[in-house]
């Protein structure tokens, strides 16, 4: 009796995970293996046919990594990867300093906390589509940022945020950053309340200052909040498109062109296998460095303990 009971309490957990194994291998691993082996085809729009109900393939033929080798050579390819890492990295940077101050400040004693909580939050459920309309109306020509400034300013101004190179992105990051602030001070502000009083009397007794205490107890007991947050927001900036593409497409030029955008005009120009192609990069991208950042990061706070 006593060993079927041990032998049922090992395997139960693992029956339980079947399903969402399942799941996870129809909807995940299989389009991702279907879409290794495509980018390594010549599979474009032109060599598909079909003989009456049927897909005819007989154009398709394997071309190893010629599809990889063209992309890194693709002037366009690098520039929207360059534009792809610096986006996560200066919006990762800017929303977990805002989210964090936002936490800090409204873990205090404030009669309005609730309020401003859900205030700083609505962004992050507004849909992308609103967003990006929104703010392409506020960013135009005769917008009404440019509007407020001729007011400060006393001249008229009419900068075209979102159709300059130099100015595109910068707007772009911004949107982003307000968009996500208020998530990341909810998971902060879930770890700031998680965190015993106690600590913090210990150490007003014993003389410490706000830096301190910040430096020596807030900051590495919130280093799980830390860690979902940083994995998130990379995650979020690598995979940016929605924005992206209502708001200025790629444009101007090259100039907000990232890796999904270019995946998608070179999937809606027909070239299957070398979008295919792209996709993979992305794929291991994103996998190397949110691995690579939840393993130091876990392994920061196992030092910690």
């Amino acid at each position: 009796m006593g060993r079927n009971r041990k032998k049922n309490s090992v395997h139960y957990p693992y029956r339980l995970m079947m399903p969402a194994l399942l799941v996870y291998s129809v909807f995940y691993m299989v389009p991702l293996l279907i879409g290794l082996v495509m980018s390594m085809t010549n599979w474009n729009i032109e060599n598909l046919a079909f003989k009456g109900n049927f897909l005819n393939l007989d154009g398709l033929r394997f071309e190893g990594i010629k599809n990889y080798s063209s992309i890194f050579a693709d002037r366009h390819f690098i520039t929207a990867l360059t534009n792809t890492v610096w986006f996560a990295m200066a919006t990762t940077a800017a929303k977990l300093v805002l989210g964090l101050a936002l936490a800090m400040a409204l873990n205090a004693r404030l009669k309005t906390k609730k309020y401003l909580r859900t205030i700083f939050y609505i962004p992050a459920v507004l849909s992308y589509i609103v967003v990006g309309v929104l703010f392409s109306s506020i960013l135009r020509t005769d917008g009404m940022l440019n509007q407020l400034l001729s007011v400060v300013f006393f001249h008229k101004v009419s900068h075209d945020w979102l159709g300059n190179t130099s100015t595109a992105m910068w707007c772009i990051i911004g949107v982003e950053i307000w968009k996500w602030s208020g998530y990341v001070m909810t998971v902060f502000l879930a770890g700031l309340q998680g965190i015993s009083q106690e600590y913090y009397e210990s150490a007003r007794i014993d003389g410490a200052g706000g830096f301190q205490i910040f430096r020596r107890i807030t900051l590495p007991l919130l280093l799980p909040s830390l860690t979902v947050n940083v994995t998130m927001c990379v995650i979020g900036g690598f995979k940016v498109f929605d924005q992206v593409f209502v708001m200025t497409n790629g444009g101007p030029g090259f100039a907000t062109q990232v890796l999904n955008t270019i995946i998608y005009k070179t999937f809606s120009e027909g070239r299957l296998a070398k979008s295919a192609a792209m996709g993979i990069v992305l794929f291991v991208f994103i996998s190397i460095v949110s691995v690579g950042i939840s393993m130091a990061m876990h392994r920061k706070e196992r030092n910690l303990v």
